[in-house]
């Protein structure tokens, strides 16, 4: 990976999310967030460059959430969570902060951060295939070996992998925050090597995510693949080949896996995406941010309260936007969705059409895979991937226009 110091900063602040949650509250890439914090803040008081004074909404908004939590903290149930996630905001909102600041300074900040998720991915699937093969997982996990899917009154086997993310919810949607990465290695490569590898990390992706058989991330897996289609035909790419590999690619995994596909198709029969525990979720965590008159029910209560206040019999959201209304109120939530208002609006004034197909790509994966875990703000890969998001979006950041820009600074 050819770039600068800054570079390596975007890959590994993105790459060290492979280990998931090994480590508990220090998990690598906080520490490393919290490691070159100082960098950053000694940079950009100095004034030598913009750094993340460019998004002065997102610092003002960010530093205002993190404020906001800290004076709702006397609403805690259990202090010691409540004080757990207060710090793991922080520690994200910097490291979401340190991105911006070192894009500014990288010289290929999509392609570094594009490679950081290529890494994850890659360093996952052998632990993903170990997992598949023998239905033995790591220590981390809460679901058991022998976990079995409730279908049509019958309990059917379900091998499954986690990784390193606790369950296959978790690593369901790394693997979907991870495919628009996927896709710009391919339709945007470097080189050959770029188009080939890219390719072949969307196929195991895929394959992996049918075989956890969620069907959010399917739902979310097969609508990002149609937009990656659409994108392809954009590019005026070979259309036969394309066509020809997705026949191919569907009829293989139709004939070895269809055991699986049927299994699928009867939970989407069965059920569709309707869910009892979401849909109760939803209905109660409405009643609980109107109870606290629309200002939240504190930071790290969800469980608590919702679980012992208003009897929900699963206190999990299953819902990044729901997370953060009923946690944090309605300021937040508007702030946090103004977050993605104001980089879309500069992806579409001014972006070029690579900006713009990551911006549909972007924009599936928040959407569909915003509605498969929960916990998101407590997790670094949340965090990373909007982070992302601003650097894919942001046509500031493309390699000509880096490129360019740094010709004139030399």
């Amino acid at each position: 990976m050819a770039g600068n110091r800054y570079d390596w900063i975007l890959f590994f602040l993105v790459a060290l999310l492979v280990f998931g949650s090994i480590g508990n509250g220090a998990q690598p890439v906080r520490l490393f967030i919290l490691a070159i914090s100082p960098f950053m803040l000694t940079d950009t008081m100095r004034g030598a460059h913009k750094g993340v004074y460019y998004y002065r909404f997102e610092c003002i908004f960010l530093l205002f959430w993190f404020l906001w939590s800290v004076a709702f903290f006397f609403k805690s149930v259990e202090e010691i969570e409540s004080l757990k996630h207060v710090i793991y905001l922080f520690v994200h909102i910097l490291g979401f902060l340190e991105v911006l600041w070192a894009a500014r300074r990288a010289h290929t900040p999509q392609e570094s951060i594009k490679y950081g998720w290529l890494v994850l991915i890659l360093l996952s699937i052998p632990v993903a295939v170990y997992e598949f093969v023998t239905d033995f997982h790591l220590t981390m996990s809460v679901q058991d070996t022998g976990s079995t899917l409730y279908v049509n009154g019958v309990h059917i086997e379900r091998p499954f992998a986690s990784v390193t993310f606790e369950n296959l919810n978790s690593y369901n949607t790394v693997l979907c925050w991870a495919l628009p990465s996927l896709f710009m290695c391919n339709l945007y490569p470097r080189n050959k090597f770029d188009k080939v590898l890219g390719f072949l990390l969307m196929g195991i992706t895929a394959l992996i995510i049918i075989a956890n058989a969620s069907r959010g991330a399917i739902l979310c897996m097969v609508l990002m693949l149609a937009t990656y289609v659409y994108a392809y035909y954009k590019t005026g790419r070979n259309r036969v080949l394309l066509l020809t590999v997705l026949f191919v690619g569907i009829g293989t995994l139709v004939y070895f896996f269809g055991e699986l596909f049927v299994l699928i198709l009867e939970r989407f029969s069965d059920q569709g995406m309707s869910d009892d525990g979401r849909a109760e979720n939803i209905v109660m965590g409405i009643r609980a941010f109107l109870d606290s008159y629309g200002l939240g029910i504190g930071i790290g209560n969800y469980g608590p309260i919702m679980g012992d206040v208003y009897r929900v019999e699963f206190a999990a959201p299953h819902n990044l936007l729901l997370e953060v209304l009923v946690c944090f109120g309605l300021f937040i939530a508007i702030g946090f969705v103004g977050m993605f208002v104001h980089i879309f609006r500069i992806c579409l004034r001014k972006g070029t059409q690579k900006n713009r197909s990551m911006l549909i790509f972007c924009a599936a994966a928040l959407v569909f895979a915003g509605i498969i875990d929960s916990n998101y703000l407590m997790k670094a890969t949340t965090w990373m991937f909007i982070a992302s998001v601003y650097i894919y979006l942001d046509p500031q950041y493309n390699s000509e226009r880096k490129a360019i820009d740094n010709d004139r600074f030399l």
